[in-house]
């Protein structure tokens, strides 16, 4: 690893509090589905930034009686599992309570760093995760779960964190409405 500059950090996911996971709530358990209004997030509804929304939702019953966990807003979701592995690692933030399928990986609001940032880092470093942290000789693409939380990520100190992150979220709305407007084309 090179030298960081003055206040920064190479900080793991495991040094933040770990991952937590999710699941299937029994889909024979009708109660569970029916009239949801829960996000339930899956890797079907990674393909932005944001998490607004997903295309499958829960019932609070799945939450009370299914174990299922409500992941606060601002949330860092990570696919560990999927056919995507192969070239993509999917990373997004929640901007709204949701739970996760079993294969998804989610990081919790940590104080001491900007969720938005940390999705960044996840992104840009994506390759260099899954070339590290791939799972060998299973039948779906996977991440292992000890070896990406305990990659290492730099990080400033959290009013850069925040000025950066800004500056990224700035940006990239610039990049996607110039790919808009070459759609368009």
């Amino acid at each position: 690893m090179s030298e960081l500059p003055s206040g920064w950090a190479y900080l793991s996911i495991s040094s933040l509090g770990g991952t937590v996971g999710g699941k299937t709530p029994s889909k024979s358990v009708a109660d569970f589905w029916n009239n949801g209004v829960i996000p339930w997030t899956s890797p079907k509804d990674m393909k932005s930034f944001r998490i607004l929304d997903s295309e499958d939702k829960i019932s609070a019953l799945a939450i009370s009686d299914g174990g299922m966990r409500l992941l606060p807003k601002d949330s860092v979701l990570v696919v560990t599992r999927s056919g995507i592995l192969a070239h993509t690692l999917p990373v997004a933030i929640t901007n709204v309570e949701t739970t996760i399928n079993q294969d998804i990986k989610a990081v919790l609001p940590s104080p001491c760093i900007e969720p938005r940032l940390l999705a960044y880092a996840l992104r840009a470093f994506g390759q260099a995760i899954l070339a590290k942290c791939s799972k060998d000789g299973t039948t779906v693409a996977s991440v292992e779960t000890e070896r990406f939380e305990n990659y290492p990520l730099p990080f400033p100190p959290l009013n850069e964190q925040k000025r950066i992150a800004d500056k990224l979220d700035h940006l990239l709305a610039r990049v996607d409405a110039a790919k808009a407007r070459l759609d368009k084309i």
